[in-house]
């Protein structure tokens, strides 16, 4: 055999070997963070299981798993609680020769970034609402069977299980931020007869020297199987006991659904030591609306961080039926050194399920936090 042509072979595999030994790209570099923390929780609240429940004075649509009358018989939440948690997160993320930034994580989110701006693809990414909000979702721990959450930052066309989001993030301009999210499908690329398709949001951030403000709107067609069902006078006289207690449940209960539109403004301020946010967000469907209000206070106090959270929210149905939460939070925090902080905080839950009658409970929680 030729001699030439075995030393080609050989230099070709030995090309082939090193190409397949060298690194990607030598411009991507990968970094690795962690936390651990251990919490001590106490709280008021029982922990029962539908088994549990004793909602036999309950007359309200709502299901009693969500019924603040219901009665706890067996079960209550152990005080002291001690619970460990641990998380680890990556990203990797470079400039390449041509100025294209690569980013990507655990999450599988790619993020490329240039002149042009930014563009994130993620699956169950954020909105563009969420994006530009300037003062976070403002939700606050809470135990209990009853929470309505924060804010409301993305529909059910964005926030749909599996759904793939494209958040785009215009270069800043003079301390201008925009920001636009298309979410093609709700419940994957993959499927045409989603929830909800096409969805899509705006979102702008102003920032001046110490003051930022925030505007979001995004809006969700329901498709095909996005509607709420039957209509309420839709049931004809043949309607059944089943059919009739459904339907009372949508109206008096039920939860969101069919074409949405969300709106959320915040702001945010220092001056000093002391820092203010508050936000407000409506949530609009055809079945249900939920308004929020935030209020958030941080002051620096020697080594501490203290903080005072205000939240109020309201979840209103068909018939003149809401369900009303207010929540008031109080956290200190402080670093002990080497990664190493302890916080404290509480909160008080007030709430008011469909007119049922108010109800109290509270959530007391030490953690120490190891961050490497």
């Amino acid at each position: 055999m030729d001699k030439e042509i075995l030393l080609g072979g050989a230099a070709a595999l030995i090309m082939g070997a090193s190409f397949l030994a060298a690194p990607a790209s030598a411009a991507i570099e990968i970094t690795h963070s962690g936390e651990a923390t251990l919490s001590i929780l106490m709280s008021d609240h029982c922990n029962y299981t539908d088994a549990d429940i004793d909602d036999s004075a309950d007359t309200t649509a709502n299901s009693a798993a969500t019924v603040p009358n219901a009665t706890c018989a067996s079960k209550g939440e152990e005080n002291p609680l001690w619970t460990t948690s641990s998380k680890r997160d990556w990203s990797a993320g470079g400039t390449l020769a041509n100025g294209l930034s690569v980013s990507t994580d655990q999450d599988a989110a790619i993020n490329l970034a240039g002149a042009f701006g930014s563009v994130t693809f993620k699956k169950d990414g954020d909105s563009a609402v969420k994006a530009s909000m300037v003062n976070g979702d403002g939700d606050v721990d809470v135990e209990g069977e009853f929470n309505l959450g924060g804010h409301s930052l993305a529909t059910s066309g964005t926030a749909g299980a599996d759904s793939m989001v494209v958040t785009y993030q215009a270069p800043s301009m003079g301390g201008m931020d925009l920001f636009v999210s298309y979410a093609p499908n709700s419940a994957g690329t993959k499927y045409d007869n989603a929830a909800y398709t096409d969805t899509i949001g705006f979102g702008a951030s102003f920032n001046m020297d110490a003051m930022s403000i925030s505007a979001g709107y995004e809006t969700a067609t329901a498709n095909t199987a996005g509607d709420c069902g039957a209509a309420p006078l839709g049931l004809g006289v043949a309607a059944t006991e089943t059919a009739l207690s459904a339907q009372a449940s949508e109206i008096a209960g039920g939860d969101y659904c069919g074409d949405m539109t969300l709106m959320a403004f915040g702001a945010s301020m220092s001056a000093g030591e002391l820092s203010i946010n508050g936000g407000y967000s409506k949530l609009d469907t055809e079945e249900a609306d939920q308004t929020t209000l935030s209020v958030g206070l941080g002051m620096d106090v020697g080594a501490y961080n203290l903080g005072l959270d205000y939240v109020n929210n309201t979840k209103d149905y068909q018939l003149a039926t809401a369900d009303k939460q207010t929540v008031i939070g109080i956290s200190a925090t402080t670093a002990l050194g080497d990664g190493v902080d302890l916080g404290l905080s509480f909160s008080n839950n007030s709430y008011n399920v469909a007119n049922t009658g108010a109800h109290t409970n509270y959530r007391a929680e030490a953690k120490i936090t190891v961050t490497y």
